[in-house]
């Protein structure tokens, strides 16, 4: 096995450190899974208000109050 470089050191490092929870963190809003499962349907975005470092990055920098988006695209997939 090869030795890591500096470089592979330091980027683990980093993102070590960024994917530490924030002290503090509150969600901006409430989150019941069941609830969420329920009302889903395919083609709705989710977004996702992170409390991790690196979240609060995105959020810094895009000004916005969700970090991270996904599209729900059903739980069926067509038969081959």
């Amino acid at each position: 096995m090869m030795a890591q470089t500096l470089l592979d050191k330091f980027g683990l490092w980093m993102a070590a450190k960024l994917e530490r929870e924030v002290s503090g963190y509150r969600p901006y809003a409430a989150f019941d899974a069941k609830t969420l499962c329920r009302a889903l349907e395919p083609g709705d975005i989710v977004l996702v208000d992170g409390g991790s470092r690196i979240s609060s990055v995105i959020k810094y920098l895009t000004q916005s109050t969700w970090s991270h988006a996904a599209m729900y695209v059903g739980d069926a997939m067509p038969e081959p």
